[in-house]
């Protein structure tokens, strides 16, 4: 039964009781909410889930260590290209001379890696490796603790996760 908004009003109202066919539903959930607990058993968890996001993690925290090892190099390299600006700027273009258009160019290839791997790119990226570390250790203590309660369960996904 389709209810029109004027009866709704004069039903939130109290001017109007609510039509027999359209109460019977509403009896039925608020019986059903009231006979259901009020904290349900949860879900298992999925184990294979975390498993699968578990690797994810540590995978890109190795990604993200491998980029690390390689920055401060990059860095060094950009900010020897700078330091030696000021004499390749006297030597190829003395006095007030205009200097060749490629060492705009040989600077700015330098500033774009230090923004890609000096300092505060390595402190970032240090962050983000630090929080992925830190989420795969906390999925790794989870499917540790769900192991360890449910054992039967746990020992026949181990099989069938290495099967795969």
């Amino acid at each position: 039964m389709e209810l029109s908004k004027a009866m709704v009003s004069q039903v939130e109202r109290g001017v109007r009781k609510l039509p027999m066919a359209a109460s019977l539903p509403q009896a039925a959930l608020t019986l059903a909410q009231q006979a259901t607990p009020a904290e349900p058993t949860p879900e298992a968890a999925d184990t294979v889930a975390l498993r699968e996001h578990l690797r994810a993690c540590q995978h890109r925290a190795e990604q993200m260590a491998l980029e690390l090892s390689r920055m401060p190099e990059r860095a060094a390299w950009a900010r020897r290209r700078l330091a030696s600006l000021p004499t390749l700027t006297a030597v190829l273009a003395p006095g007030r001379a205009t200097p060749p258009v490629w060492l705009s160019e040989f600077a700015e290839e330098a500033r774009t890696e230090l923004v890609r791997s000096g300092s505060t790119a390595q402190a970032l990226l240090q962050a983000r490796h630090a929080a992925f570390t830190a989420e795969a250790a906390e999925v790794a203590r989870l499917l540790t603790a769900l192991e360890s309660s449910q054992p039967a369960k746990s020992t026949s996904a181990r099989g069938n996760s290495a099967a795969s």
